[in-house]
């Protein structure tokens, strides 16, 4: 409800300011006040700034490419065609707060150019009146937003950290207590994700205080540290249940158990000190001093790598190579049908092409979205027709378009009716003819209203067609790109440690909920994380070569790291258990490890074991 009032006191003083200086199109203010707020202040403030430099950004190319190519109908739509895909790619591939620019940078070229197509002469004036509306509507939402109770985007952070400490401690407390099944790699790819979720409010943080920029700073050191808690989490209850196998005790040489209790105790140890590390950073987010680094052990105040995330430059071409052949088709019915209204159908294509473009399963979210515009246009016709006549003043007009807008600010807090929500208020005001008379031309209207209908019905048809991924193929395309990055990190070709581990969790917490329903969706979870830790053991091996002085262990020691590499680059093709040459060597390894005398030579050891263990673990299942 509070959000709900919120937004109409912006969409009202925006909507007062547009009518006040006299431009001729406020429902774009309407518009852009419900497109950017959002419940969290500081989220509406970063939206807004991003809305504002993709407007911008689209403006200009339309200015640049529709008076260019105006006589070239066919190649101008291939130009806007492009830059709407190149705008979609670079989305797809951020998946922060920031894809917000580029998406509007793309639709805002589909809004202003395709309906400028018919009067190139006046496109520079639809530019700079759309870039005024939009500015119009970021700034009454970002007032109001900001100083009306806000609600801070720190709030929220601090809660997401507290939730995700807790669940981290009660697993640790679990395995302690020696409970059966209860810390599951499930649980562990769920934290990855709600890693990505502090990643994202984080973009929000310098928004939403003075003290943004150093909660920022904690949160990227808090982040590397939770990544350290679910490594040693998932390896000490490996440790454990290989402890307590009969099999394995049967079958594992001498000297191995005896060292993997060693190694167990040192694990314990260093989460132990992981979880204590996260509680001092958490309390120095509720603080937020600007010397933090002051009052954390050196090991913390370190500059944090904070989220490496995921980008797949496939994908991301494929769907806006999708966008691109929907909306030229588009075009060329359009340039080939000679329809009047086909500048408005084509720029609504264009528009759902690139907003609903980086979702897997588009369909959903635009059928929503039609049944939105459904309701809009049928109240934006009754609005029109019967009330704006009858209305004399702005009051009035405030008074009379409160229902509506509250009801929609209601269901735009809600995540299932956002679409739904949207469609509405986007809609009714455009049907309506809200502008300085509020009068509405009804052949015009109906006109608006068919070519709504239509432009979103074949972007869905465009979409299912060219835009739609087959949920399977994604998966199977992630897991192959864990399994070949898993290679490549082992044989030492990959990049930083902490980047590489920060990148594979966040694929493991995307894989995670396309897993749900699989049998197996546990094991091969839970295969995952020994596979990533045996990866990165591998690598801190290879990291141990120059300091090797004993030339039979360095000749060991590289034939082992060679084999581990030749391990991990077959099993990127099919799953493949340990080969005996591999354990073997594994096993001489940890016997000249002993003999020898060197500074390294513990770290050595539990390298080896832990890297043994993992090696064993159950390979990951594939589904082709």
């Amino acid at each position: 409800m509070l959000f709900s009032l919120k937004c109409l006191l912006a969409a009202s003083f925006g909507l007062y300011v547009s009518l006040r200086i006299g431009l001729n199109r406020p429902f774009w203010v309407i518009g852009t006040v419900y497109l950017v707020s959002q419940p969290l202040s500081g989220a509406t403030l970063s939206r807004g700034l991003f809305r504002l430099l993709g407007t911008v950004g689209g403006a200009i190319a339309t200015v640049a490419l529709v008076p260019r190519f105006a006589n070239a109908p066919l190649v101008l739509s291939a130009a806007l065609a492009t830059w709407m895909a190149l705008c979609l790619y670079l989305a797809m591939l951020d998946r922060t707060p920031r894809a917000y620019a580029f998406l509007l940078a793309g639709y805002t070229t589909s809004l202003i150019g395709f309906p400028a197509v018919m009067v190139p002469e006046d496109v520079f004036t639809i530019a700079i009146t759309r870039v005024q509306e939009i500015s119009i509507g970021i700034l009454a939402a970002t007032l109001v937003h900001g100083l009306v109770l806000p609600r801070r985007v720190s709030m929220r952070v601090h809660a997401r950290v507290a939730a995700i400490l807790d669940d981290a401690e009660r697993w640790t407390r679990d395995m302690r207590a020696g409970a059966s099944d209860t810390v599951l790699a499930s649980d562990r790819s769920k934290v990855a994700a709600d890693l990505l979720e502090l990643h994202v409010l984080s973009i929000h943080l310098p928004f939403d205080s003075a003290h943004g920029v150093a909660q920022v700073q904690i949160l990227r050191a808090l982040h590397d540290r939770m990544l350290d808690v679910l490594m040693l989490s998932s390896a000490v209850e490996d440790s454990i249940a290989r402890l307590h196998s009969p099999q394995a005790r049967a079958t594992d040489a001498t000297g191995w158990h005896e060292l993997m209790q060693a190694s167990l105790a040192a694990q314990w140890a260093e989460l132990n000190l992981a979880h204590a590390d996260c509680r001092v950073l958490q309390e120095q987010l509720r603080t937020v001093r600007p010397d933090w680094r002051l009052q954390v052990p050196d090991r913390l105040a370190r500059n944090g790598q904070g989220a490496v995330i995921h980008r797949d430059h496939r994908i991301a071409a494929r769907s806006a190579l999708g966008a691109f052949v929907g909306i030229l088709l588009s075009c060329v019915l359009w340039i080939i049908t000679g329809w009047s209204e086909g500048a408005t159908a084509v720029s609504i294509i264009g528009t759902a092409c690139v907003l609903f473009g980086t979702l897997e399963a588009p369909a959903p979210h635009v059928m929503r979205y039609l049944l939105g515009s459904c309701i809009g246009v049928a109240v934006g016709l009754l609005y029109g027709l019967l009330i704006f006549p009858a209305l004399s003043d702005f009051v009035g007009l405030i008074a009379a378009l409160a229902p509506v807008l509250l009801l929609c600010g209601s269901f735009l807090a809600r995540p299932p009716f956002i679409m739904a929500a949207l469609g509405v208020v986007l809609t009714f005001p455009l049907i309506a003819g809200l502008g300085a008379t509020s009068t509405v031309n009804i052949v015009g209207a109906l006109n608006n209203s068919v070519a709504l209908f239509v432009g979103t019905a074949m972007a869905l048809c465009s979409m299912q067609l060219f835009q739609t991924a087959d949920a399977g193929r994604n998966r199977a395309r992630l897991e192959r790109s864990i399994r070949r990055d898993i290679a490549r990190h082992a044989a030492g070709q990959s990049d930083v440690t902490r980047a590489w581990l920060s990148r594979m969790l966040d694929r493991i917490g995307l894989l995670a909920p396309r897993l749900q329903g699989r049998s197996s969706a546990a094991h091969d979870l839970r295969a995952l994380f020994a596979d990533v830790r045996a990866a990165r053991a591998s690598s801190q091996l290879r990291a141990l070569d120059t300091r090797l002085d004993n030339p039979h262990v360095r000749a060991l020691h590289a034939a082992l790291i060679e084999r581990v590499a030749a391990h991990f680059r077959a099993r990127t093709h099919s799953p493949r258990s340990v080969d005996a040459h591999l354990l073997e060597l594994l096993d001489r390894m940890r016997e000249a490890a002993a003999a020898s005398s060197g500074a390294d030579r513990e770290h050595l050891s539990h390298l080896l074991c832990g890297l043994r263990r993992d090696l064993l673990a159950s390979p990951l299942t594939h589904r082709h």
